[in-house]
């Protein structure tokens, strides 16, 4: 048996739904909006705005769907899902790493200027949040799985890639062990967990719970449209992006947030099974290409910028502060806000762009090269894909 048949062989790149890359760019923009401070009310309370959070949970829709069509049927042996999950922990944690690191470093500038200068942080004490246990559980990436308490220590959107990372080794062991009868369990687990989170759970298990329904929904959508043998018209893909966009315009922040499982599923399946449209053409251009290309470091850079540019606003041009919400924020006027809005998010896409094309994009690649040239006691019994 060579390497090359022993290695994983996820879906080929010619299947890959361009569509979807870039709803998760874009979602990753609306994420980023939702974490800018309220600088100004008549930006922050926009509605659309207040609830993008719940990106996070398309976020798992959609790798749900994502990973199902590429690994459902190529987890065969012990072997197949060793090196699934090393090309996923090789995906998140190089650039997860790097701001872990940068938020300790700055950690340690708080410490300092404190210690030494007198300078407070108007959020926290130093290593005292972001403490050395905070620190082995973001290494470990069991920040937000169970009671700890930590999930939003350090770089907190980092709390996604927690319980995404074991939920992609759930994934394998069933595709592994259940064969015929996985989509079962994958529909048992997505209902469960919905089941679960409508009874609102206290025990710190919602943002695995979260993540559980979402990313099996997105497995068993996926398998849906597998099955599925008509087409939809073009209009249906626009008609599920206007009632997502509803949703969010029109919800009250943290209530009824399950039904987004369900719009993300509809804008996914209307978008697999539908006629080409305009919508489709639009997210096919180029900038909404390379937007999805980079999200993944734009959702993992993007607390650190601000947290500088908040900075900014606070020593250098010595904005006036409210307390809101227990937090000190400066205050500026609604075209110093929205000129901020841009500057922020112009620099987030050229910085998320060098992450992914000098760290995020090589290391993917070596990973793959890697995982098919692991010793061959790791790929004994290993069948072919």
């Amino acid at each position: 048996m060579t390497q090359q048949i022993a290695g994983i062989k996820p879906a080929p790149q010619q299947n890959r739904i361009d569509e979807l890359e870039s709803i998760r760019g874009i979602a990753a923009l609306l994420v980023v909006i939702y974490h800018i401070p309220n600088w100004n009310a008549a930006l922050f309370d926009l509605p659309l705005f207040r609830n993008s959070y719940l990106m996070v949970e398309l976020f798992f829709v959609l790798s749900g769907f994502v990973i199902y069509k590429a690994y459902a049927n190529n987890i065969h042996s012990p072997a197949n899902l060793f090196r699934f999950q090393f090309l996923r922990f090789a995906r998140l944690y190089p650039v997860h790493l790097l701001f872990l690191l940068v938020f300790l470093g700055l950690e340690v500038a708080k410490y300092v200027a404190y210690t030494h200068y007198g300078v407070k942080s108007h959020k926290t004490t130093p290593f005292v949040e972001n403490d050395f246990t905070a620190l082995l559980q973001q290494l470990f990436l069991v920040q937000a799985i169970g009671p700890t308490g930590n999930a939003l220590t350090f770089n907190a959107p980092a709390w996604s890639i927690s319980v995404e990372f074991y939920t992609y080794l759930i994934f394998g062991l069933i595709v592994l062990y259940m064969g015929r009868m996985k989509m079962a369990v994958f529909t048992t687990l997505g209902i469960a967990a919905c089941v679960i989170l409508a009874a609102d759970p206290k025990n710190g298990f919602a943002d695995l719970l979260s993540c559980l329904a979402g990313f099996f929904i997105g497995c068993c959508t996926a398998w849906l449209s597998e099955r599925v043998k008509f087409k939809l018209p073009s209009q249906s893909v626009a008609l599920a992006v206007v009632m997502l966009l509803l949703y969010l315009q029109l919800k009250t922040p943290k209530q009824h947030d399950l039904w987004i499982y369900l719009f993300t599923a509809m804008l996914v399946l209307t978008i697999v099974l539908s006629d080409d449209g305009a919508i489709r053409r639009v997210l096919r251009l180029r900038f909404f290409l390379w937007l999805g290309t980079i999200s993944y470091s734009i959702y993992m850079s993007h607390s650190a910028l601000l947290w500088g540019f908040n900075q900014v606003h606070r020593f250098f041009f010595k904005r006036s502060e409210i307390l809101i919400e227990g937090r000190m924020v400066p205050q500026l006027t609604f075209v110093q806000a929205l000129l901020s809005y841009v500057v922020i998010l112009t620099l987030l896409l050229l910085l998320s762009h060098l992450v992914y094309r000098y760290l995020e994009q090589p290391l993917r690649e070596r990973s793959r090269k890697v995982q098919l040239k692991m010793p061959a006691f790791l790929v004994r019994g290993a069948k072919t894909p």
